[in-house]
């Protein structure tokens, strides 16, 4: 959980009082879209903040932060759920576990947990209490709170569950069974001695109190810094066993690391990020056979240009893995097959659209009829004839070649990266990357691309290797263009679906 709040994206959510209920009655928010967020009220989208996904009797259930408040700026973030079985159509299921309007409760605010079934079918939820305010008598600021259910519609909390650790920062649980060890465990986000670690905690039962999970001790140092590592979690997947974590530090993203054994030692790829600062507070999850990621993208806090900021829209991918065990984020299957109604876009002088080339002399590029506002998915594949400038999609220009917009998704083979641009100037001043993701390009090799569009949100997804999510505002009914900055490159197969 970050403790910073947006109070523009705050909406009031008033009269929650008991759990599992809220003021407004669950919704269907079916094809409204492929990055939902938590929830409307009337036409007023409340977003979303840090997903707690949970796979239940083929069911993806996504409980999450919503970005809500109460009565004054103490009181935030219940744990709302959306569900889906497609990831196309998503049900909002209302609010599971509320905040309560007390100034000495410890559940005054609520941050990130994690959701797990015993054996006895009995759901749990394990979450982060928070309260700073002063003078509340609590130990600490931050507490772990316990709250279960029959039918996940019904949540009660186990109101003398109050596991604490040695400082405010201790949050983020995320319980699992272990069936070796025939025990569960929890991972709690916490600081020893000034750096960022995970620890771990176990018991018998889930139904334990709180003084009965034993403490184990450190499951994960900061091995890159000293900042917080964020909603971890935890997944064995094909022999390999995972951690990930969100860097609450300058890179903002969710990493990921491996072993190939319960206790062997933890390695980590070159690129070692799921997507990049786009797509926070990941958490991976298995369904059935498949593993996934989810997390949000932000909104922005100055418009176009801003940089991200909390609460946003969710953001899931399909993960694949390499013989390595490296973990590669591609579109989902439904989704990809949704989109599946081809559309005709036209350069500007109205001509057909497969095939674009440009040499690597100076600026070039073809400007594109507007982007329509439907939800859209966008193929194609490009060669490069050398490794130098960067090349992409640039969006709002004004409907000119050989211009840039304001916004670039560039592929930049001179920086071995994936990078996008919110704050373009002209083709020498690009500003800062509003996010980026590291990848290697070769001459003469084809890449694939597959980019999904949906309103202010973009995915883009690089040969089936890294993807890059990214918010870029006021870009609908605007034109577009393919374009290459100083890089010899060709485009095929450009085609477009709704």
């Amino acid at each position: 959980m970050k403790k910073k709040i947006s109070v523009f994206l705050l909406i009031s959510l008033l009269g929650v009082l008991v759990v599992g209920c809220s003021k407004k009655k669950p919704q269907d928010e079916s094809n409204r879209t492929l990055y939902p967020v938590s929830t409307y009220e009337e036409t007023l989208a409340i977003t979303m903040g840090d997903v707690m996904p949970f796979y239940d009797n083929g069911v993806m259930n996504i409980y999450h932060l919503q970005n809500s408040k109460g009565t004054n700026s103490m009181y935030y973030h219940p744990i709302s759920r959306v569900t889906t079985t497609d990831y196309v159509n998503y049900k909002d299921e209302g609010i599971a576990i509320p905040f309560e309007e007390e100034y000495n409760s410890p559940d005054a605010a609520i941050g990130t947990g994690s959701f797990v079934k015993d054996k006895n079918g009995k759901y749990h939820c394990f979450y982060t209490g928070h309260n700073a305010a002063e003078g509340t008598g609590l130990p600490q600021v931050e507490v772990i709170r316990h709250a279960t259910s029959n039918d996940q519609k019904t949540w009660t909390k186990v109101e003398d569950f109050n596991l604490y650790g040695s400082c405010d920062d201790f949050r983020d649980p995320y319980v699992y069974y272990d069936s070796n060890d025939e025990c569960y465990y929890m991972l709690v986000t916490t600081r020893v001695d000034g750096t960022g670690v995970i620890k771990q905690y176990s018991a018998s039962n889930l139904m334990v109190d709180d003084k009965d999970w034993k403490d184990c001790g450190v499951f994960f140092w900061n091995d890159n810094g000293s900042y917080n590592m964020e909603c971890p979690s935890y997944i064995e997947y094909n022999g390999f066993y995972y951690l990930a974590f969100s860097e609450q530090g300058d890179n903002r993203v969710t990493h990921y690391r491996f072993k190939t054994s319960p206790d062997g030692q933890w390695k980590k790829f070159e690129r070692d990020s799921i997507d990049a600062s786009g797509f926070y507070a990941g958490r991976l999850e298995k369904a059935g056979d498949e593993l996934y990621a989810f997390a949000w993208c932000a909104n922005l806090t100055g418009g176009f240009t801003g940089d991200f900021d909390w609460g946003g829209n969710m953001v899931a991918h399909k993960i694949t893995q390499s013989a390595s065990g490296e973990l590669n984020a591609v579109m989902i299957d439904s989704v990809y097959n949704h989109l599946s109604k081809e559309v005709e876009y036209k350069t500007i002088e109205d001509k057909k659209l497969d095939t674009l080339s440009f040499d690597a002399e100076g600026f070039h590029s073809t400007c594109i009829q507007k982007l329509r506002k439907n939800i859209t998915k966008l193929n194609f594949k490009f060669t490069i004839d050398d490794r130098t400038g960067d090349f992409g999609l640039t969006f709002n220009v004004k409907g000119t070649n050989n211009r840039l917009g304001s916004a670039v998704i560039a592929f930049e083979p001179s920086k071995n990266s994936l990078s996008c641009y919110n704050n373009v100037s002209n083709v020498i001043r690009y500003g800062n990357a509003l996010s980026t993701v590291s990848f290697v390009y070769s001459k003469n090799k084809e890449y694939e691309v597959n980019i999904l569009i949906d309103n202010e949100i973009m995915t883009v997804y690089l040969d089936d290797a890294v993807a890059l999510t990214v918010r870029l505002t006021g870009t609908s009914n605007k034109n577009f263009a393919f374009y290459s900055n100083q890089t010899g490159v060709t485009f095929r197969g450009i085609k477009f679906y709704e």
